[in-house]
């Protein structure tokens, strides 16, 4: 029973050496290149991350938040803004990323803007009202128009302005002193 576990574990370990053996080593430049693609990806991950950091950074995009308790009032839907980056993982080498400030409104969605980030700067280079976007923002001012329409069927009344002498003979008898029971004592 000894003698064959003993030639159970020689085979194990001699199948094991071989294939450790058929292992070849890298050479300084496979090396060089596996360290660089890393850091491309690396870089390129960091890119991004900042790039949505900044989106999320825009005026833009904190105008489109401030709409979301208004359209949620009129769709009675789940509204969402988001950034959105629209890249490619096998181009590694692209000098400018596109993104997009896009609005779910239920299972609408409508991006609202466009970003170009400059990855040599590391800056957003431009900000541009999608056509879409420009659909849906005049969408939202006739909805808005409406309303008001509806809220005020007349025309208000204007009361007729006063004169300055007329509006200070009015005041209230607060303006006046009060007599206090002290001076009706003496």
């Amino acid at each position: 029973m000894k003698l064959k576990s003993i030639g159970i574990l020689v085979v194990a370990i001699v199948m094991s050496i071989s294939s450790f053996a058929q292992k070849e080593k890298m050479t300084r430049e496979d090396k060089d290149e596996k360290n660089a693609a890393r850091e491309t990806r690396i870089n390129k991950k960091n890119d991004i991350v900042l790039f949505r950091k900044q989106m999320m950074g825009l005026p833009e995009y904190a105008k489109e938040k401030k709409k979301i308790p208004a359209l949620q009032k009129n769709n009675k839907g789940a509204v969402k803004v988001a950034a959105a980056i629209d890249s490619n993982e096998n181009d590694d080498d692209a000098k400018t990323f596109i993104g997009y400030i896009r609005q779910d409104v239920g299972d609408n969605s409508t991006n609202m803007y466009e970003v170009i980030f400059d990855r040599a700067v590391r800056k957003i280079v431009s900000v541009k009202l999608t056509p879409e976007g420009a659909d849906a923002n005049k969408d939202e001012m006739d909805e808005k128009e409406d309303n008001v329409k509806e809220k005020q069927p007349g025309v208000k009344k204007v009361s007729p302005k006063k004169n300055k002498d007329e509006d200070d003979d009015d005041d209230a008898p607060e303006d006046k002193p009060l007599k206090t029971k002290q001076k009706d004592d003496d």
